[in-house]
């Protein structure tokens, strides 16, 4: 066995590489997987092998290799038994892969209900030369709702001395009907320390020599795959052979364009400190050697995740793999920095990653994530404005962009925006001025700054006419305007509480709100001049009031009024004289009926 994973050609002089020359032909060969292990040795000793089993992990952690090997541990000659001998006929058919009962079938590429039926109708036959016929479907998540259908029956109740063994990378693409039937073993990412020793067990049997550094820096790149592990592995081999000792570290770094752990946690440093002049510098750097853009950002991550682990579970904390005075950096790095700024700079570099994914320009987008990265935690977060909004804070370092600002007469804000009570932003709460207003001009002008940063409720504040205070504190509010967007804002239960509060506060006394639109009849407060941008069109008389349709000597006649009981509706204005047509009847309203408003829900009839 092991002059065969030693032998650099096929037999025909073909090259094999390392991970298919050096795959585990027993279960004792398997790193990183003791858990799966153990629970088929002893399925295996006890003879309980159940019919299916589903292997699921990420790629290359040895989820096909335990299959075959399973294979090869039920039909051996000694077996079935958890030690194949590897010599018999079966064990050397399986692993040559000429045996007719091991059936090894791509998913992928065989996802259709017809190769379900020919793969049901095989297994429904005796082996030809084995103890168990093993059907090994590999990414069997890429099967298709019709074949995992077909499959069902077959898999809850297979024909006897028949094995399935499904394995997937997508454990949750796999239907619940038949994770039911299976026995799960989930295969987890290989450990460094795990992963270095079996590269090392590689490198001594190809007789050459690489340094430590150089196969930890592989282990810490894979992200616990041995496949990966060694196809990395296998890129390097014929340099080492060429240069011996000269190969090093840097050797491997300018090789695979890869950053290095001491540059990454460079830059990391230099981001933690605000240093966007570096991050810039870095990324710079990266595009003239070529590397990578998202695989730097990733790296960069990588390492802020690292100290984030060793900030929040201690410096000795076994999540992270990280030895020698690569770690000590970064336990003084984690001492010194507030686990806040680490979460919203790792946020930055996962959004950057994300965006080099989908987009072309991948050096600014690289540029702007290290900026971003290295501005993180120097802003405000929402908590800290909030908290200073209830403690009365009068400005704060930085707010949320303010929402476009509905100019009177656009429609182009919908009636919603202000419908939903749960979802309305709680008002800023402005500080009480010391002197009480002189007039309703003054208020309307307070009131309108400090709605500064709500632009919606401050373009229909502009719209409003203001009335007072008089002696008893009394402000009359009316809106004037038809449209319904401001009617309906107007008329919510929050907004006219948060304006009804912001006109109190601004006000530098003790006053009574009361919020109406035109139309509707109110007493004005006996105070000073009412404010609006309509009120002396409206109202010549300068009164400030509201004035309804009897003021202005025109009330419904009998078809107005029929309409009025037959839609519920009422009369909030009408129009000027000079509009209403020169009749003998000019006294009523029915005549220019078409010209009123109703209610706000209504549209002008013709």
């Amino acid at each position: 066995m092991a002059s065969a994973s030693n032998e650099i050609g096929s037999g025909d002089g073909h090259y094999q590489v390392v991970a298919r020359r050096f795959r585990p032909q027993t279960f004792d060969e398997l790193v990183g997987q003791e858990e799966v292990l153990q629970s088929l040795r002893r399925a295996l000793q006890q003879g309980r092998v159940p019919h299916a089993f589903l292997f699921t992990g990420s790629r290359g952690v040895g989820k096909t290799t335990s299959a075959r090997i399973l294979a090869r541990c039920l039909n051996c000659a000694e077996g079935p038994t958890p030690e194949p001998c590897g010599a018999c006929d079966a064990c050397a058919s399986i692993l040559d892969g000429s045996n007719p009962d091991v059936i090894e079938m791509d998913a992928a590429s065989n996802r259709g209900v017809d190769e379900v039926r020919r793969l049901r109708e095989s297994v429904s036959f005796a082996t030809m030369q084995s103890r168990y016929r093993v059907v090994i479907l590999d990414e069997v998540h890429m099967f298709t709702k019709e074949a995992w259908n077909a499959f069902l029956k077959t898999l809850e109740e297979p024909p006897p001395k028949v094995v399935f063994v499904l394995a997937t990378t997508e454990r949750h693409k796999v239907p619940d009907t038949i994770i039911s039937r299976c026995q799960v073993l989930p295969f987890r990412r290989v450990g460094e320390t795990d992963l270095v020793k079996r590269l090392r067990m590689i490198v001594e049997k190809e007789g050459v020599s690489i340094a430590e550094d150089v196969l930890e820096e592989i282990a810490m790149s894979v992200r616990g795959g041995v496949r990966d592990a060694e196809t990395a592995l296998e890129r390097i081999l014929p340099l080492v052979h060429e240069l011996g000792d000269a190969f090093d570290l840097k050797a491997y770094r300018t090789l695979t364009a890869r950053v290095g752990m001491d540059a990454v946690l460079d830059v990391v440093q230099s981001l933690l400190q605000g240093d966007a002049k570096q991050g810039l510098a870095f990324a710079r750097a990266m595009q003239e050697q070529g590397f990578d853009e998202r695989e730097a950002l990733g790296e960069i991550t990588s390492m802020l995740r690292s100290v984030l682990l060793m900030k929040i579970d201690g410096a000795d904390t076994g999540l992270v793999p990280m030895s020698g005075a690569l770690r000590e950096r970064a336990q003084k790095i984690a001492a010194d920095v507030d686990s806040a700024r680490l979460d919203a700079m790792i946020g930055a570099g996962i959004l950057g990653r994300e965006r080099l994914r989908r987009l072309e320009d991948r050096g600014v987008v690289l540029e702007i994530a290290l900026v971003r990265m290295a501005q993180a935690g120097s802003l405000p977060t929402l908590s800290d404005l909030l908290a200073e909004v209830r403690a009365g804070g009068g400005s704060t370092t930085a707010a949320a962009a303010p929402a476009p600002a509905a100019a009177a007469g656009s429609a182009a804000a919908p009636p919603r925006a202000a419908a939903a009570p749960a979802q309305a932003p709680a008002p800023p709460q402005q500080a009480r001025p010391k002197a009480p207003v002189a007039d309703a001009n003054e208020l309307k002008a307070r009131a309108l700054a400090g709605l500064v940063d709500r632009k919606l409720l401050q373009a229909t504040l502009e719209l409003c006419r203001f009335a007072g205070p008089d002696e008893n504190g009394r402000v009359l509010v009316t809106l004037e305007t038809e449209r319904k967007m401001y009617i309906d804002r107007l008329k919510s239960p929050v907004i006219e509480q948060e304006l009804k509060q912001v006109i109190r506060e601004v006000a530098g006394r003790e006053v009574s709100v009361e919020l109406c639109v035109a139309g509707d009849v109110q007493a004005a407060p006996a105070g000073p001049s009412a404010a609006g941008p309509a009120s002396a069109a409206k109202d010549p008389a300068g009164a400030g009031g509201a004035k309804g349709p009897a003021s202005r000597g025109a009330t419904p006649g009998p078809k107005a009024k029929q309409l009025l009981k037959k839609f519920g509706g009422r009369v909030v204005q009408v129009n000027p004289k000079d509009r209403i047509k020169d009749r003998p009847d000019a006294g009523s309203v029915d005549h220019d009926f078409r010209d009123e408003t109703l209610d706000p829900g209504l549209p002008p009839q013709d």
